[in-house]
């Protein structure tokens, strides 16, 4: 399998994941300041309240982001190891600008595309009358607002698909979209009922992708034009996972 990431997108990513959380702490430095100012008639300790309010979101977002994109190994990491048996047919390529969004792993596979959607957090999760959930202790709710974040996959995915058939349709070109929600941590437990897209652990990642149907016309030429439409503007980084050779039996002289 290829791998084709644009590494320039995740330079960007973790600048603007420091920034976010230096931000958050200076507006909490303010609001510490302000409180130890106020005179007495409490004006400041009021006045106090809007960087720390403030603060407090714009902090835990960018240790969020610092969490996801600083951390070793990212999701695109996660992928490229969960995906290593596939063959040369397959590529997979980080981090496609399709519009406004950028669909964050796009497999190119003989029937078409598939945008994975990665979530990497543990515990149980549950999905059930089209919501999300996930259980955790009051300790774990609030110890757990830095860390990955469940959110809402299936929005996730249903807009990566659109994106991506959005794109592809500006160039002409029509190839079966579609998208699985991977759930990549192995301490992961789901409880999944009848989901808009197909739920999958980590292992159950690649014998899926190995169950999708080919299509005969997807061809050679539209397959490198796809592939060069969804790496286009990457500051890009290609290769092959690493294959051992067998060893060569040689005789004793």
């Amino acid at each position: 399998m290829r791998v084709i990431r644009d590494v320039g997108y995740v330079k960007n990513r973790k600048r603007a994941a420091s920034l976010t959380s230096v931000l958050g702490a200076v507006l909490l430095g303010v609001a510490f300041w302000l409180s130890l100012s106020a005179g007495q008639d409490g004006g400041g300790v009021l006045l106090a309240y809007l960087p720390l309010l403030a603060g407090t979101v714009i902090f835990h977002f960018g240790m969020q982001q610092i969490a996801r994109w600083n951390r070793s190994p990212r999701n695109d990491n996660v992928l490229d190891s969960l995906l290593r048996g596939l063959g040369e047919k397959y590529v997979l390529v980080h981090f496609v600008p399709a519009g406004k969004r950028v669909v964050q792993h796009v497999l190119v596979h003989p029937g078409g595309l598939l945008a994975v959607t990665v979530r990497e957090l543990d515990g149980t999760v549950t999905y059930k009358d089209g919501r999300w959930s996930r259980a955790r202790s009051g300790f774990g709710r609030l110890f757990g607002l830095g860390g990955p974040q469940l959110g809402n996959p299936t929005y996730d995915a249903e807009s990566d698909v659109a994106a991506l058939q959005a794109l592809l349709a500006e160039h002409s070109l029509n190839l079966e979209t579609d998208a699985a929600i991977a759930f990549v941590n192995p301490r992961i437990t789901l409880n999944v009922e009848e989901p808009e897209f197909p739920v999958v652990n980590g292992e159950g990642l690649e014998p899926y992708v190995r169950s999708l149907p080919a299509d005969a016309e997807f061809v050679p030429a539209t397959r490198q034009a796809t592939i060069a439409l969804l790496a286009q503007g990457n500051e890009g980084e290609t290769a092959k996972p690493a294959t051992t050779r067998r060893p060569v039996k040689r005789r004793a002289a």
